[in-house]
């Protein structure tokens, strides 16, 4: 190994101990319980899809991986110790991984521009990350889950076991809390709870990928490390059609119940998690041009954060629709169309 092969090593070597580290230590600042707190683990994956992306895989493969084992070592025995590899930084790599294979050579760098100018075919890096964490995080999260249930003797036993720990919390909450109605339920609110907390984890581990992923694509771009073209997100962020209609089934599987219920619950919150990104993508691709699109977009995400998460639903089915009819290539065949003559 020549020096500069050396040198290029041991660089790739300190991002990934770096980003492990950062990665772990944003997840474990969670346990201070702030909203702080919370918003910094946000941002957990984020260290380890800049180190994927710009400093190649296997270096956001070592971080990732250090970071698992630094999480293990000083948050055992918590469910951090799960929830850090299953949620974060094994799906960070992967959609890395997955948006990155294809990438053009250096030499065709050049062609950044036009190919920023027309769009890439639908199976381009943002498909390809966004159905690779889907699947990812449906199969993860439900497995766990059902693992988890098997060792308590039965998801009716590992729920009841979940609702009696929530209960006593919620009763404290509420008494210290008195804006709170008395109509308040603290035992039914934990029986919800613990039905609902496993597909609401898995829903938000695909969205806050897919944003951390954006973001970490940016600064990497910005520092003229991203070894790809900018892909178009409006047009090509989407699931590939046979996926898109699994949500179909896997509502139909919720209402089975037990094991088979739960299990498809989960895959049903995070291929409809999906979809209301792709649906979010075609607002963002049809509403190119429009002189109202800046009010149109603004009022669209401040609806979504002030009454979460019923307008994510609506965009779910935009997204599926876009699946069935493809919204968005309906719209450059009319674009592309010659004008008729009188």
């Amino acid at each position: 190994m020549n020096r500069q092969a050396l040198l290029a090593y041991l660089s790739s070597l300190g991002v990934a101990i770096g980003a492990g580290l950062a990665s772990a230590l944003l997840f474990l600042v969670l346990a201070k319980g702030s909203i702080v707190a919370l918003c910094l683990a946000y941002f957990a994956p984020l260290p380890l899809m800049i180190a994927s992306l710009g400093f190649g895989q296997w270096t956001g493969l070592v971080g990732a991986l250090l970071g698992s084992g630094l999480v293990a070592a000083l948050a055992y025995p918590s469910i951090g110790c799960v929830l850090y590899p299953l949620a974060i930084a094994v799906p960070a790599w992967l959609v890395c991984a997955a948006a990155l294979r294809g990438a053009p050579p250096p030499e065709q760098q050049s062609r950044r521009t036009v190919a920023q100018n027309h769009p890439a075919a639908p199976n381009g890096a943002p498909m390809r990350a966004l159905t690779v964490a889907t699947l990812f995080l449906a199969a993860a999260f439900s497995i766990g889950a059902l693992a988890l249930a098997a060792t308590y003797g039965g998801l009716t036993a590992a729920l009841a076991r979940l609702t009696s720990e929530l209960a006593p919390l919620l009763r404290e909450l509420k008494d210290s809390l008195t804006s709170l109605p008395e109509s308040v339920d603290p035992d039914r609110l934990a029986w919800l709870l613990a039905r609902t907390i496993a597909p609401t984890m898995a829903a938000s581990a695909l969205s806050v990928l897919i944003a951390n992923a954006w973001l970490a694509a940016r600064i990497v771009q910005i520092s003229a490390r991203l070894p790809t073209v900018w892909p178009d997100i409006p047009y090509n962020l989407r699931l590939p059609v046979p996926l898109a209609a699994a949500l179909i089934p896997a509502i139909g599987l919720v209402f089975v119940g037990h094991e088979i219920g739960f299990a498809a619950l989960i895959v049903a919150a995070v291929l409809g998690t999906a979809l209301s990104l792709q649906g979010l993508a075609v607002m963002h691709d049809l509403t190119r041009g429009m002189a109202a699109r800046t009010p149109l977009l603004f009022g669209a995400y401040l609806i979504i954060s002030l009454i979460p998460p019923w307008p994510m639903a609506v965009f779910a089915i935009i997204g599926l629709v876009d699946a069935a009819l493809g919204l968005r290539e309906r719209k450059r065949l009319r674009q592309s169309a010659p004008p008729t003559s009188p």
